[in-house]
Order: structure tokens, then sequence, then C-alpha cells
């Protein structure tokens, strides 16, 4: 295939124009384009910065130099292009969403037209119109479309250059040439592995160049590693950083199926269909009854190769594997996939393409809820509750947010709530706040709890312990916000008993209390298990999928104690075992802190979800037990173990959604 015919009779065969094609085809193209454009500009108007997004936007410095040192080298994973551009961006135009939006989207837009010009050239029209009917639907290519990060940018470059590399391939024009080294060069410096897809095209182009032209391309590639040199110690400092394990996990041996159930919407009503289709892809090919080239084997390097090294890295030297990073060799991997679909007549590739767009749409809307999920976000959601709450009761309300704080500051800066809102930041860039001397010390009625991805599990339940009753909650994408109320002596809403075991009564559940623990009543007559010169004693076990039914499905251990003295060294402590070996472990030791007002005791609490166990598929069970290390004497007033509901859209917009959206906003 590196020789003038393969160059001229395949790839040059549809002629050099725009769009190339039938008029059918370039109708069905264009609308599709148009269908695309829909989708990522619904209600545009109301959209709004997700977190991401904002995580750039705060990283936006006075100058361009402090942007690339501190916002970029200091803090940043990405290569400083996108950043770079921002800065530029927002001071011509403003940190409104509509406009800081605006070039991202239409890079998504234009990059689908230059990839339907790719896939015309290396495939079939059947092909082309398939992955252009995928690009235009799937949440994978709209969200990251919407966003004002580096993904529709490097998709946007990544399909330049391969347009470029097809046209100089097909025609050896001058003007596909320098296409060829902008599109190299902007993928370089806009995302890691936009680089690693443009690496391997150049590789390719090395065995697909003619002999006469191939010092063309050495110097272009050459010309393209000169410019790129000056991000060259960027570069090297953030390969040292390793990868995002501070909040990544290393991906196990499902994430390439989990991730292709996510791109087809986690439902069979479209997975399905497409599997199907890929099936027949592959039997016309096998059996001979397309007229495809061989161009497969090569479109399919470019769809997988990052794939596989991405996992790689992942395993063998730190995690950054996600389904951003594999968007630029997307389209490339269905070509190969729908390849053996070329020669379908204009009928059967209208039906298959009519039926990808509508499937595509309605579980866009009805299965992965995209615009309500992405449109909601956490940040402002929590803002203007606690404003709203605030302006009905004022002085009469306590707001939490535990939420990163310069986003907050971003976000009150536009206008979502007033600068003068009264609240306290549980996440204040590392000074501690005593939660419970705090909540004990309110007297306000009601109290706003807005959190993030991040959060302390535990803190909702310590909040309940004075502000039980919830009037509000709002599941959210990356966060729940809650609006609660005092209501002495009521059990926390929301919750679920599972055990609990008290001195003196009947235990509920499974506990192992050992007998030999005397019982002692104090002066009010309260009875209390005696831990004076004991270690352990009192021990909860239960099986999490027996009593849960989704992953975000939180547990909760709550013990009560009464220290005999403020230097106890007592903790609480839950463990989750797989497979006889611990894979989770976390313990609450608050001794010598705030005890509370109503029961007179010091609560200790540690709260758990299934989805902390790393193997999904093997039962977890919990351990929880007291842990008194000192052997100090320590009263236990009871230890109980409910169930929360979880967020079922807490990782929603990435992932699968796990449940029921009860509480939507």
């Amino acid at each position: 295939m590196a020789d003038g015919h393969f160059r001229l009779t395949f790839l040059g065969r549809w002629g050099t124009g725009v769009l190339p094609g039938d008029p059918w085809m370039r109708a069905t193209v264009l609308l599709l384009l148009c269908l695309a454009g829909v989708l990522r500009c619904w209600r545009y108007w109301d959209m709004p910065f997700m977190h991401d997004e904002l995580s750039a936007l705060v990283r936006l410095y006075p100058t361009l130099e402090e942007t690339v040192l501190r916002g970029v080298m200091a803090q940043d994973t990405h290569p400083p292009g996108v950043q770079v551009f921002e800065w530029i961006w927002t001071r011509l135009f403003g940190l409104q969403p509509v406009f800081v939006k605006l070039p991202f989207i239409l890079m998504s837009l234009a990059a689908l037209s230059l990839l339907y010009r790719t896939a015309m050239a290396w495939t079939s029209a059947s092909t082309a119109l398939i992955m252009s009917a995928l690009m235009a639907v799937l949440q994978y290519s709209i969200l990251y479309g919407q966003l004002a990060r580096p993904y529709a940018v490097g998709l946007f470059t990544t399909a330049l250059f391969a347009d470029q590399a097809t046209r100089w391939l097909a025609f050896g024009k001058r003007r596909a040439w320098w296409g060829m080294l902008i599109g190299m060069v902007l993928s370089a410096y806009t995302h890691h592995f936009a680089l690693l897809l443009v690496g391997l095209m150049g590789i390719s182009l090395l065995f697909l160049t003619p002999p006469a032209r191939k010092r063309s391309l050495l110097l272009m590639l050459g010309a393209s590693i000169a410019l790129y040199a000056p991000n060259l110690p960027i570069f090297w400092g953030q390969l040292q950083l390793g990868g995002l394990g501070s909040w990544l996990a290393v991906p196990g041996v499902s994430w390439p199926m989990d991730h292709l159930w996510w791109v087809a919407h986690t439902t069979w009503w479209l997975a399905a269909p497409l599997l199907a289709l890929a099936f027949w892809a592959v039997i016309r090919y096998a059996s001979g009854r397309t007229n495809e080239m061989a161009s497969w084997p090569i479109l399919l390097t470019w769809g997988l190769a990052p794939m596989i090294i991405g996992l790689a890295y992942s395993v063998w030297r730190a995690p950054v594997i996600q389904h951003s990073m594999l968007l630029f060799s997307f389209p490339y991997l269905v070509l190969a996939v729908y390849s053996g679909l070329s020669g379908l007549g204009r009928r059967a590739t209208l039906v298959i393409v009519v039926l990808i767009a509508l499937l595509g749409t309605a579980t866009l809307v009805r299965v992965r809820w995209h615009y309500e999920l992405t449109y909601a976000n956490n940040y402002v959601h929590m803002l203007r509750t606690a404003q709203r709450i605030h302006t009905r009761s004022p002085g009469d309300v306590l707001v939490l947010f535990d939420a990163p704080p310069e986003q907050l500051d971003l976000l009150i800066h536009q206008g979502q709530a007033d600068p003068d809102l009264p609240h306290i930041r549980l996440r204040d860039n590392g000074r501690g706040i005593d939660l419970d001397s705090l909540l004990q010390r309110s007297a306000a009625r009601r109290l706003v709890y807005g959190e993030s991805n991040g959060s302390p599990p535990e803190q909702l339940a310590a909040i309940q312990q004075v502000y039980p009753h919830i009037e509000e909650r709002y599941d959210l994408a990356e966060g729940t916000v809650l609006v609660l109320d005092r209501d002495p002596g009521r059990a926390p809403d929301g919750t679920t008993l599972l055990s609990k075991a008290t001195p003196g009564g009947r235990p509920i559940g499974t506990w192992e209390i050992a007998p030999e623990i005397p019982l002692i009543t104090d002066a009010q007559g309260v009875v209390q298990w005696d831990m004076d010169g004991r270690e352990y004693g009192v021990l909860c076990e239960m099986r999490l999928d027996t009593v849960t039914t989704m992953p975000q499905d939180q547990i909760e251990v709550i013990a009560r104690l009464r220290p005999g003295t403020d230097a106890a060294d007592i903790a609480l402590v839950v463990e989750l075992r797989q497979n006889d070996a611990t894979v989770f472990y976390r313990t609450d030791e608050r001794a010598g802190r705030t005890l509370n007002d109503t029961t007179k005791a010091l609560v200790l609490i540690v709260a758990t979800r299934p989805e902390y166990a790393p193997r999904a598929h093997v039962p977890v069970y919990m351990r929880a037990y007291l842990h008194v290390r000192d052997r100090a004497q320590v009263g236990v007033l009871s230890m109980e173990v409910r169930r929360r509901d979880g967020n079922p859209v807490l990782y929603g917009i990435t992932s699968p959604i796990t449940g029921p959206w009860t509480h939507r906003p």
C-alpha cells in the first residue's frame, strides 16, 4: 500500500471537495452535523460549568507567565495549550459559560466534518455515515464536546492531522503538508493522548508514503518536534508525577468492557444493535461480500493502540486511563469495526443511520439523563439552595459547604449567590474545623449542607446527630445538597437501622459481645458496658450485599461512649474484607472532643460503602468493633449500624446510573 496506485486510486477516489460523496451522502452528513449541533447546544444559555471546567478556570492567573508556571506546571497534568488559549479567550470575552464554551463546541462540530472526510477516504460511505451518526449522538462525544477542556480541541486537532495526512498521501499538495504540521503541533500542545495518536499516525505515514516524498514527510516530523521542544521540560516534569493515583484507581480487567458499555449509553437498547452491526460487518468482510480496501489494520491500530498503551501505563506505572483520553482515537476504532459494511446500498445505509440517530438520542435523554445531570451543577445548586433558605429564614440557618473553596469563590463572583451569604466552608484550605463543637454551638433551626466528591462520608451522619430531620434532599452528579432541621430525639431521616446492641438489651443483628464484660449503672440509671482494662469486646459483622442495593449505599456505624477520662485512647474501627483479605480500614478517634449535649456521650462514626471494595463481584464482609488501645475506663452506651440510600447519580455522568433517581433537583 506504499505505492502511488494505493495513493491515487483509493484515498483520492472522492476528489478534493469540501464534503466528498454523492449528493445523498453529503445531504445525510449535513443533517447529522445539524443534529450534532442541536444536541451540543440544547438549552445553551442554561449550560453551567462542570467541575473539570471550574478546576481549569480557577487556575487562570493575572499574567500568562503565572498561568503557565502555577496553573500548568505546578497543578496540571495536561500540556499548556488549552490553558493558554483560555487565558486569552476569557480576557477577551469574560468568564460566562456561554462565551467560554463556544469555541470548544464549534471545534467539536468541525472535528466531525473532518472525521467524515477521513472516513470517506479510508473506508466507504456506509462506514463513514455510521461513524458520523455515532459521533453526533453518543454522550461520549457530546459531553466532551461541551466541556471547555482539552477534549474537543484534541478531537479537532487529531482529526485535522488525519484529514490533512490523508489528502497529502492522496494528492501530495503543499497545503496539506502545512495542515499536517499544524495538526501535529497543536495536538502535542493540547493533550498527551492527542500527541500519542498523531505520533502513531506519523509512524504509519513512514510506511505509507512513497519513497519520493519521504524526505518531505521527515521534514514535517522534524519541524513538529522542533516546535514542540519548548514544552519538553513541562512534559518531563509531568511525567515524573506519574499519574492520577491520588484519586484514580488502577484499572481492572473489566475496564475496556466497562468503557464500551458506557460509550453505548449503558443500555442494551443501543448496545445490542451496535454489537449486531459489528458482527454483520465481520461476517461480510470474512465472506468477501465487501469491496473494502485493506485499510482496517491501520485504522484498528490508530483506534486500539492508545487504549492498550494507556492501560499498560496505568497498571505498571500509575493510573491515567479515563474515558476522555480515548476520545481522540475512538472514531478510528469505529471505522475499523464497521469497515466490513462497505458496499451497502443507499437504503440500507440510511436505515442504519436513522436507527442509530433515533436510539442514540432517545437513550441519551431518557437513559443517561444527560441534560438533567450535566445542567444541574452541584456547586451552583448548593449556593442557590443556601441563598433561598437564608432569604426565607435570615439568621436562623447554618450553611455548611464541603466543596473546593476556589470554585465556590468563582461561582459567587459570577452571581450564583450573594457575596455576603453567611456560610462555613468545611474544606477551608487545611484549617481544622471541629464539626461537633460547631454543631453544638449553633442555635439555628435549619442547616443547609452541600457535599461534593471527596467529602468525608461520616460528615452527614455527624450532622444528623443534631439536625436529624431532612426537609429537602437533592442528588446530583458529583454531590448532594440537603436542608435539615432540628428535631430532638428523632432518628436520622434517610437511614434504616440494620443492627444495634445496647447493654442489657437484646441485640438486633449479628453481634459478638464478650460475656465477661460487666454491666454498670451510672448515677442517672444509664446502663453501660464497662470496658475498663479491656482492649476489645464488642463486634458486629455482616455481609454488605445482603443489606445494600447499589455501590453508593452507605453503611454508618455509630458508637456512643462515656470515656472515664479525656485522654482515653479509643477508636471505632470498620473493616471490609474480601476473600479473607482486608481491602478497607477506617477508624474514628475523637477522644477528648465535644460530647453530645443531649446524650452526654462521645459519638464515634465510621461510614463505608460497597464501592470501596476493589472487586465488585466478590462478596464483601464488614467488621465493626471498638478498640480501647490503652485499656482505659470506657462505658459503652450503644453501637448501631445504619444504611443510608446512596446517590445513584453520584458518578452518573461517566458511569452507569446505579438506581432510581428519586431525589431530583
